[in-house]
Formats: C-alpha cells, sequence, structure tokens
C-alpha cells in the first residue's frame, strides 16, 4: 500500500516537491522510499543520495545511512554539507574512529567550521578525552556564529563546564557551574549537578555539596551515581549508616559496578561490619581476576 502511494505521488508529481513535502511533514520513512524510487532514475544524484541519508537519520538508522552519505561525499569531495552530513551520521551510529578521522580532515580544511569543532569536541568528551574535547569546544564557543540555535550553545557550554571538572580546573570550573545550572534548562542536568557536588567535595565544602546532592537525587532519585556521591558525602561528614545506606542504595541500582563495592568494603568496616566487609572484597578480587581475564 505505502509503495503504491509512493508511486501515485511521484506520478502526479513527477519532481521532488512531494517526496520533499512528505520529508518536511516528519514522515521519513514514506520521503525515504519516494528518494529511493527517484534514484533508480539517476543513481549519481548527490542531491538524492542526501535526501535518502537525510530521511534515514531521521528514522534512527544512522547506520544504514552511512552508505548513502558516503556515495555522496564520492560525488562531491569539497562539499562541506556533505561531509558534515556523513560525520553526524558515523558519530550517531557510534563509530567514533572514523568520525574522529572525518572531522579533522573537515577543520584542517575549513577551521572556521564551528559545527564540526562541536561534533568534534562532543566525540571526544564521549570518550574521555576531556581536554582535547575542551579545546575543541574553546574553538566552538569563540566563534560568534555557527551554532544554530542557542539551546546548542547551551550544550557545548554544558559539556565545556564538566569537562572543566572532569581534568581538575575547579577554579574556572566553580565560576562557571553556578551560572549554568540556574538556567532553567539544565536545572535537571544529572551530569552538571553531579559535577557541581563533585567540584564542592574535592574542595572540601561537604555542606554545599550534600545541598547540591539533594537537588540531584530529586532530578535522578534512581541514578547510581547520585547514591554514591552522597555516600561519599555522609562518610566525610562520619554519617557512617547514612553512607552505608546510599552505597548499597547505588550498589542495588548498579550491581555490576565495582565503585559502590569498594566503598562499602570501608564503609562495613569503619561500622564494623567485618563479614559484609568481606563478601564485598571478595566480589572484587572476582570482579578484578574476570577483568583480566577479558583483556588476555
Amino acid at each position: 500500500m505505502l509503495a503504491s502511494v509512493i508511486l501515485f505521488l511521484l506520478a502526479t508529481d513527477p519532481g521532488r516537491a512531494a517526496v520533499e513535502a512528505l520529508y518536511q511533514a516528519g514522515r521519513y520513512k514514506e520521503a525515504a522510499l519516494g528518494y529511493i524510487e527517484l534514484l533508480r532514475k539517476a543513481p549519481d544524484d548527490a542531491d538524492l543520495l542526501d535526501a535518502v541519508g537525510r530521511c534515514l537519520v531521521g528514522l534512527a538508522a544512522p547506520d544504514r545511512a552511512i552508505p548513502f552519505f558516503e556515495r555522496e561525499l564520492a560525488l562531491r569531495p569539497q562539499n562541506l554539507a556533505a561531509a558534515r552530513s556523513l560525520s553526524e551520521a558515523l558519530l550517531e551510529a557510534g563509530r567514533f574512529e572514523e568520525a574522529h578521522k572525518l572531522l579533522t580532515r573537515i577543520i584542517a580544511s575549513a577551521p572556521s567550521d564551528t559545527v564540526s569543532w562541536a561534533r568534534l569536541g562532543t566525540l571526544l568528551y564521549q570518550n574521555g578525552y576531556y581536554p582535547a574535547a575542551m579545546a575543541a569546544f574553546n574553538h566552538t564557543l569563540a566563534s560568534e556564529s555557527g551554532l544554530e540555535a542557542e539551546a546548542a550553545r547551551n550544550g557545548i557550554e554544558v559539556l565545556r563546564a564538566i569537562s572543566l571538572v572532569q581534568t581538575g580546573a575547579l577554579e574556572e570550573a566553580g565560576q562557571v557551574l553556578p551560572s549554568l545550572l540556574a538556567r532553567p534548562e539544565n536545572s535537571t542536568n544529572l551530569d552538571l549537578l553531579l559535577s557541581h557536588v563533585r567540584l564542592l567535595y574535592e574542595t572540601g565544602r561537604y555542606d554545599e555539596a550534600l545541598k547540591q546532592s539533594d537537588r540531584a537525587l530529586g532530578a535522578g532519585p534512581a541514578n547510581a551515581a547520585v547514591h554514591l556521591w552522597r555516600a561519599r558525602l555522609f562518610q566525610q561528614t562520619n554519617e557512617i549508616t547514612r553512607a552505608v545506606a546510599e552505597a548499597e542504595r547505588s550498589r542495588q541500582l548498579a550491581p555490576s559496578s565495582p565503585a559502590p563495592r569498594g566503598l562499602l568494603v570501608r564503609l562495613y568496616q569503619k561500622a564494623g561490619r567485618t563479614e559484609d566487609a568481606a563478601r564485598e572484597a571478595g566480589w572484587l578480587r572476582e570482579h578484578e581476576s574476570a577483568h583480566q581475564q577479558e583483556l588476555r
């Protein structure tokens, strides 16, 4: 039925307007079929290849979009938009190494391409390369244009602030985090909230950190990291019973994570619960042994 509708549209409008209308209406599946039908007649049409790729990205199928964008880029290798489209699909498909190579190539040829700097920074951030991510974000934010919406700039500022904490640049992080958290769109951003908790923890401001952890708890009551940070804070304020409860909740929410169990070993020992401490220590030894086996 769907195929017959597409053929009817193409029969009544032999151009691309009807299919583009489907795409603009968010009907990506129908639009993709329409563009593919047009591609049968013009297989080397770069615009059609781009259109199919856009539809597939819209359908959350970036892996299927990549071959279309690759063909498009082969047809017009100097086209920045084509390279950007491919980089977006590679990122969304989790093909980080290929995305990194392409983004590096784009930036080398177009150093002022803010979008590609932002994508490179995001890729580096997602893979834990925080100093390099900050450098890319600095390039992005230094530009007065290129980010298409204020929300995009806010997102980059948030990732940069988290990276500051991750790299130990606590003084600068302390200057930017409060203003970012004051923005309504960031008020429930757990990564940002927990970065502020970590900043306050690492600078010995435990009471302030606990207050901030209350905000994080409200935003993510079932988040293991929230409870882990609260456990650490209660440990610092010598509230061992509360620390144990928070660490046990973190373990319950993330049973395969060694972090809450490592903390529980110390907390149980301090609480005189030697059997519980020994049990967690045994789990940690088995976990480490299994990890070493995987590396061989």
